[in-house]
C-alpha cells in the first residue's frame, strides 16, 4: 500500500485542494515514451527490490496509473514512485504526474525525499533532508527555492516509503500500526492508524487471491485496502469513487481516455433542494449542515452557529480601520498574518514593488485592500487549475481558479501591511455548493473578501470551514463528501 494513495490523489485533485500541480504534459504520447523509459530501469528482481502498478479507477473509468519500486541498498532503502492522472475540473481535462523519490532508514522513517507534482503550466517541487528532529525543506529548485526547517514530532514516514514498512511486518487480522506520516504538500505530520480486520478472497483480474483486508483512517477519511500475504497491494477504495487495482506495467500504460469523465468539481459539490435567486447579492443565510463540523469558524458577527444552525450575515459598513497602513498594532496576535509564509511570499521583490504600485502610496486599509483585490480580479486570467499555489508563480503566470487568487492577493495585503488570510469552504451555484477559496482583511475585524468575484465584503452564500493555509486547509479532506446541506432561510 502506498499510504492510502487515495489520499494523495486528494490532495492532488482537491486542492479542490487544490493540491493537488504542477507544465502540461505537451503530448501523451511523449508522455507514454517517457514512462516506457521509466519502465525499464532497474528491470530484474536482486533481493530486496520490488515493484508494484496500480491502475487509477475512478467511477468506473481508468483514470491513471501508479507505479511503486523499492531498491535495497546497503541496508537502506530507495523508493521511487510516480502516479499519473487524469481529472476533469470545471469541464476542463487536466493530466497530472506525480513523482516521489525518498530515502529510507533501516525502520522505513525517511532520511530525505524529493517530491515534484506537474501540471500545464505549473510546476511544484519541494525536497527536504532530516537530521534528528529537524527537517530541512526546500520549496522549488535553484536560487529561487524557499528553505524552510520544521521540528519534528516524531520520526516521520512518507507516503511512498509505506509498502515496504507493511511487507516487513506480520500481517494477522487483529494487529494495528500506529505511523508518523509526512505530507509534502501541506508540509505536516499526521497520525494514521492501519488495522488488519480480516482475511478474505478478493478476485483481481481473474485470478483469486486470498488477502489481508485492512482499514486506515487518515485527516477522518476511512479508506480500505487488501494485501497479498506478501504485503504488496492488490485493491485500494478511499475518496470519492477513487479505487486502485493491481496491474502489470503494459495494462497501466494502455486504455487512458480523458473523454467522458466525471467532472471532479462536481462530484465534490453539494446538491441543494432549495434555489436561491440572485445569489451574489445575498446578505443573510441560514442553513443546516449535517454535521456541523465541530473546527467550523465561528465569530458571532459574520458566522453564527445556533442550535445546530448555521447563519452567515454579510458585513455591513463602516469599513474603516482605525490603523494606516503598514501595521504595527500591538496586536500580537495578528503578527502572523502579516508575515510572508511557504507559498505567500508577501517580502519578494517582485510582490512588493507590484504591491506598492497598485495601491498608489494609499495609507488607508479598506481603500488599499479593494484596490488589491481588484487589480487581482481583472489581471487574472480565470481557468482552473490543478496546482498548489504559490503566489510568485501565481503573479508571473497571471492565471488560476479561486485558489491562485487568494493566494496572490493574500500577499499582496500583507506586502503592504495590510492583516490577510485565506478562507476556504462552499460557495452557492446554480443550486449546489462547491468547494470554493477566498480572502478576509484585518480592518478592526475580520472582512471578507472575493478577488474570483470582485466582492468586498463577499455574499452571505459563502460558507467558511476553515481560514489559513494550505496546512489548515487540509482539514477540509474529511468533510468532502460527507456533508449534507438544507437551505433554511435567506435574503
Amino acid at each position: 500500500m502506498k499510504r492510502s494513495l487515495a489520499y494523495k490523489i486528494v490532495g492532488i485533485a482537491v486542492v479542490v485542494l487544490w493540491v493537488l500541480v504542477i507544465a502540461e504534459l505537451a503530448r501523451r504520447t511523449h508522455y507514454i515514451s517517457k514512462e516506457e523509459e521509466f519502465a525499464r530501469i532497474e528491470e530484474g528482481t536482486a533481493q530486496g527490490n520490488s515493484e508494484q502498478w496500480m491502475d487509477i479507477m475512478l467511477k468506473g473509468k481508468k483514470a491513471g496509473y501508479a507505479v511503486n519500486r523499492v531498491r535495497k541498498v546497503d541496508g537502506r532503502y530507495e523508493v521511487n514512485e510516480r502516479i499519473f492522472l487524469i481529472v476533469t475540473l470545471m469541464g476542463s481535462t487536466k493530466k497530472i504526474l506525480s513523482s516521489t523519490r525518498a530515502e529510507l532508514d533501516d525502520e522505513f522513517h525517511v532520511t530525505g525525499f524529493t517530491f515534484s507534482l506537474s501540471s500545464e503550466l505549473i510546476n511544484f517541487r519541494v525536497s527536504g533532508r532530516i537530521e534528528g528532529d529537524e527537517l530541512s525543506l526546500r520549496m522549488g529548485e535553484g536560487d529561487e527555492g524557499e528553505v524552510k526547517r520544521i521540528r519534528l514530532p516524531a520520526k516521520p514516514m512518507i507516503n511512498a516509503g509505506v509498502s515496504c514498512y507493511l511487507r516487513s511486518r506480520e500481517l494477522s487480522v487483529g494487529n494495528s500500526f500506529s505511523l508518523p506520516l509526512f505530507d509534502p504538500i501541506s508540509m505536516t505530520t499526521n497520525p494514521a492508524l492501519i488495522k488488519v480486520v480480516g482475511k478474505e478472497e478478493i478476485t483481481i483480474n481473474g485470478e483469486v487471491y486470498n488477502a489481508f483486508r485492512l482499514e486506515m483512517e487518515v485527516l477522518g477519511r476511512p479508506l480500505t485496502f487488501w494485501l497479498d500475504e506478501g504485503g504488496n497491494s492488490l485493491r485500494e477504495e478511499g475518496f470519492m469513487g477513487f479505487t486502485l487495482v493491481r496491474t502489470t506495467p503494459e495494462k497501466a500504460l494502455a486504455g487512458l481516455d480523458s473523454s467522458a469523465r466525471a467532472d471532479f468539481y462536481e462530484i465534490s459539490s453539494i446538491t441543494v433542494e432549495r434555489k436561491l435567486k440572485s445569489p451574489r447579492e445575498a446578505s443573510y443565510l441560514a442553513v443546516r449542515l449535517d454535521p456541523l463540523p465541530a473546527s467550523i469558524p465561528v465569530d458571532g458577527s459574520r458566522q453564527i452557529a445556533e442550535a445546530g444552525v448555521l447563519k452567515v450575515i454579510k458585513e455591513r459598513p463602516p469599513f474603516a480601520a482605525s490603523y494606516d497602513i503598514p501595521y504595527r498594532g500591538g496586536d500580537r496576535k495578528l503578527m502572523p498574518y502579516v508575515m510572508p509564509e511557504p507559498f505567500l511570499q508577501s517580502e519578494d521583490e517582485e510582490i512588493l514593488s507590484i504591491a506598492r504600485e497598485i495601491v498608489e502610496g494609499t495609507a488607508e486599509p479598506y481603500k488599499a485592500a479593494k484596490m488589491l483585490m481588484e487589480w487581482v480580479f481583472e489581471s487574472l486570467e480565470k481557468t482552473p487549475l490543478v496546482s498548489v499555489p504559490d503566489a510568485r508563480q501565481v503573479l508571473r503566470q497571471r492565471k488560476g481558479d479561486c485558489n491562485e487568487h487568494a493566494t496572490l492577493l493574500t500577499a499582496l495585503l500583507r506586502a503592504v501591511g495590510i492583516p490577510a488570510r485565506m478562507a476556504t469552504g462552499l460557495i452557492y451555484k446554480d443550486g449546489s455548493f462547491y468547494y470554493h477559496a477566498w480572502n478576509e482583511a484585518y480592518l478592526n475585524r475580520w472582512i471578507s473578501m472575493d478577488a474570483t468575484l470582485n466582492q468586498m465584503p463577499a455574499d452571505a452564500t459563502h460558507i467558511k470551514l476553515v481560514d489559513g493555509g494550505i496546512d489548515k486547509q487540509i482539514q477540509i479532506i474529511a468533510m468532502i463528501g460527507n456533508l449534507s446541506l438544507t437551505i433554511l432561510d435567506y435574503l
